[in-house]
């Protein structure tokens, strides 16, 4: 007997009302209702982005939003000028050996090009002028992809709307895609949402050899954007592993289709890859590694569709499935302890936390402010996916269950991974009312609308509080206040390029301003990176006089506080990342008998409303 294919039964899927409607009418309704939404929705969206403009300009002049948007705008306007000279080697980071970028080369290069064609067009006179808008441009993407994903788990057009409301007024998407916040997250999204809207589709009709292979590129070029969107599969194989178990196979021609397209797709943007060239094998860059992991992938979808479910078969497959997994166990230990922020560096960057935890530092209202009152519902609306996991078992909706519940663990693990599940936080429970009404058609009416007062009175508090209230320059509180500091810098650089000694968290602006190499910076991911932040430290715990010789490489040192407060008998109290830092006493806080006279002063920042307090210094070692 051949074996059984999805399909979608009547009862697994009830079709609403709205629906049923357009279905009869050809469905052309439906699409020009579908595309007013998106058309005014995606308005609302980019209008509440485009807010936030003042945060990405000071005095005028334009700049990236975000620490780590500083050093993808470093890379992208360097190759905007040649773009043969992408580099993805980076000699002025982690100086003085330098380091491969743990960032893939596709979406730099990518907006690179799409800022040349911004310039050609005429829609700036600078690249950076046109560069801060490519994350707004990209919201009405986002929306056109929620409403696919909203329909296809067949939420009605009330419902549908919402959905992409809540998308595009959430303070997540918000931050996401503001104005110069180009940072690779919001990209990240468009995949995560379009792997979700082209696995629906797939499943919902797996004889369409198109859908297999759109979902086979999606998967292997998302990994273009972020190295650890390999992680995009695992929904996908956990769904047509339960499938599997329960009888259920994709036709063997559509899983072909998509194995091929997707080895195909990853083997295409890890040619012109580095460290795919030098042979490694990392997750934390676009390696050996990631055509391993497709590889895995293809293999498994191919095996559902050869072999049956029988005991034997099972226990071989197992035992393949183990042994595959041998090869990346080291790997994935590796990005477990990243995606834990166990590290110890890790610990002290605000996105890698918990929102509990940040909820205890900060307060629960932060949480709510940022995620709505809906993040306090997360606990049940994992259990409310995980059984639905279960009711809807034999359903092609079963990837949104199970991706809801992998994304909601991921967003419950660190802020910064709110991209994974910040639409679990509102669509199972849009998917539920929408039974709800489809079910009781006389209550229909009072549902919709009792829903949409819910889903006004939740998010409220992030409405009133988070979207309204003004961003800091660069969404750093520091930012505004150690600019000045970069003009000097970016002058002596010029004359005399050299290795800068400086806090981690200017290492990215220090290298988008000048033409100085990093100890260290906002990279903390690999041995290599972790071992110069702690150079860093080491370097900062030194006397003034004793770094002149035991760091001769050293030709910069700025030196600024962590931060600054009230402090006893009313005099200012200086917090620094480490507990004595020598140096900074010495070149900020001391008496010029401090600074040893190799050190020349080159540019230093006072606030005169504070008795003229000093908050950062810049010198340069004069050997």
């Amino acid at each position: 007997m051949p074996p059984t294919h999805f399909s979608v039964s009547a009862e697994a899927l009830p079709p609403t009302p709205d629906i049923v409607r357009d279905d009869a009418r050809g469905g052309a309704s439906r699409r020009w209702i579908d595309l007013l939404i998106w058309a005014l929705v995606s308005a609302v969206a980019v209008l509440v982005c485009a807010l936030t403009l003042p945060s990405a300009t000071l005095h005028g002049e334009r700049f990236p939003v975000g620490n780590d948007s500083f050093y993808h705008a470093r890379r992208i306007l360097d190759a905007v000028r040649d773009l043969a000279a992408f580099y993805q080697f980076d000699p002025r980071i982690h100086a003085p050996e330098g380091s491969l970028l743990v960032w893939p080369w596709g979406y730099d290069y990518a907006l690179a090009g799409i800022v040349r064609l911004g310039l050609a067009a005429g829609l700036g006179t600078k690249p950076i002028d046109v560069l801060i808008w490519i994350p707004v441009a990209a919201v009405p993407i986002t929306i056109a992809l929620m409403l696919a994903v909203a329909r296809q788990i067949r939420l009605g057009t009330w419902l549908s709307t919402l959905a992409v409301l809540c998308m595009a007024l959430a303070p997540t998407t918000h931050l996401l895609y503001a104005v110069g916040q180009i940072d690779h997250h919001y990209a990240e999204l468009l995949f995560v949402l379009g792997a979700l809207a082209g696995g629906l589709a797939w499943l919902g009709d797996p004889q369409r050899l198109r859908r297999a292979a759109l979902l086979g590129f999606v998967l292997g070029i998302a990994q273009a954007v972020h190295n650890g969107l390999f992680v995009l599969q695992v929904p996908l194989l956990a769904t047509l592993t339960v499938a599997w178990l329960q009888g259920r196979q994709l036709p063997m021609k559509s899983s072909v289709t998509f194995a091929a397209v997707l080895l195909a797709a990853t083997l295409a943007i890890l040619l012109p890859s580095l460290p795919f060239r030098l042979g490694r094998f990392e997750f934390y860059t676009l390696s050996w590694f990631h055509l391993y992991a497709a590889g895995c992938t293809a293999t498994v979808v191919l095996a559902l569709s050869r072999f049956k479910a029988k005991p034997t078969t099972m226990v071989a497959l197992s035992i393949g499935a183990a042994l595959m997994l041998v090869p990346g166990l080291g790997e994935l230990n590796l990005a477990q302890s990243f995606i834990a922020g166990t590290p110890l560096h890790l610990q002290d960057i605000g996105e890698m936390q918990p929102p509990l935890r940040v909820a205890k530092l900060a307060g629960a209202t932060t949480i709510t402010h940022f995620y709505s009152y809906l993040i306090w519902a997360m606990p049940l609306t994992v259990l409310l996916c995980l059984w639905q996991c279960w009711r809807e078992r034999t359903s092609p909706r079963l990837l949104f269950w199970i991706t809801s519940v992998i994304g909601l663990l991921m967003l419950s693990m660190q802020m910064r991974l709110h991209y994974f599940g910040g639409f679990a936080l509102y669509l199972p429970w849009l998917v539920m009312l929408q039974h709800l009404a489809d079910q009781r058609p006389h209550l229909s009416t009072k549902v919709l609308l009792l829903t949409t007062l819910g889903l006004l009175l939740v998010y409220f508090p992030s409405l009133r509080y988070q979207l309204a209230a003004p961003e800091p320059r660069a969404n750093d509180p520091s930012f505004e206040n150690v600019r000045p500091i970069f003009d000097p810098l970016r002058n002596a650089c010029a004359a005399h390029p050299g290795i800068v000694l400086s806090d981690a968290d200017s290492g990215h602006y220090i290298r988008y301003y000048t033409e100085c190499s990093v100890i260290a910076n906002n990279f903390l991911l690999t041995p290599q990176q972790m071992r110069k932040a702690d150079e860093v430290d080491r370097l900062f715990a030194l006397p003034a006089a004793a770094l002149v010789q035991e760091a001769p490489q050293v030709k910069y040192v700025l030196v600024r506080p962590s931060g600054i407060g009230a402090g006893p008998n009313g005099k200012l109290r200086y917090s620094f990342r480490i507990e004595s830092p020598r140096l900074a006493h010495d070149l900020l806080l001391g008496t010029p008998q401090t600074v040893p006279p190799q050190f020349v002063l080159l540019g230093e920042v006072r606030f005169p409303e504070l008795g003229n307090a000093p908050y950062a210094a810049l010198y340069e070692i004069r050997r």
